[in-house]
């Protein structure tokens, strides 16, 4: 007699990933300061109600930035990103299989670190 055995996934499959709760990401985030290396914070006006850089996070899985650059809100230019979760937990934008920066959001405050792939942190506040 001759017994077979197949098995999905296996023992070396990744970790679940733990339940991240990512509704406090998603909505619009105005920029208010920027940290590049070697050099001191850059402390963003409001720009009237448009601000300078707008990110958007939405449920879909994408985000939108769209830039600003004059108080009357005249647009400067956009782009799209994606953002989802790590299999650590951690969320992260960018291009996936690409690169990535690693979101926190703590509170009212959003906060996107590219060092390690751009060499620069930049700091958020929530939209109402």
């Amino acid at each position: 007699m001759l017994f077979l055995t197949a098995c999905s996934g296996g023992d070396d499959s990744p970790a679940p990933v733990q339940n991240t709760d990512t509704t406090q990401l998603l909505g619009k985030w105005k920029i208010y300061k920027a940290e590049y290396e070697n050099s001191e914070p850059v402390l963003y006006e409001s720009n009237g109600a448009c601000g300078r850089e707008i990110l958007e996070f939405q449920n879909d899985g994408e985000v939108s930035e769209t830039l600003y650059i004059d108080d009357d809100c005249q647009f400067g230019g956009s782009g799209s990103y994606s953002w989802w979760v790590l299999e650590n937990g951690a969320v992260a934008m960018g291009a996936q299989n690409s690169y990535h920066h690693i979101i926190t959001v703590n509170g009212n405050e959003l906060m996107v670190d590219a060092t390690q792939e751009a060499g620069y942190k930049k700091y958020y506040n929530k939209l109402n």
